[in-house]
């Protein structure tokens, strides 16, 4: 997969991607300047996104009370 299709999958920015792959979150190979993640590494990490989602949600009611 490569930078949009896991954008698209986990509905994240790209920024938020280049953050989880310089945290070491989310393995990634890069070939040339094409940067590719394996489809196993991308489904593993949905259960990560929806926990943030979830905490951040949190956080903003908690902020609104």
């Amino acid at each position: 997969m490569d930078n949009q299709d896991v954008c698209l999958r986990l509905d994240i920015s790209p920024r938020t991607l280049q953050t989880l792959r310089d945290t070491g979150r989310l393995a990634f190979t890069q070939i040339q300047r094409k940067i590719y993640y394996r489809p196993e590494d991308v489904e593993k990490l949905m259960a990560y996104v929806a926990m943030k989602r979830k905490e951040k949600a949190v956080r903003e009611k908690r902020k609104n009370e």
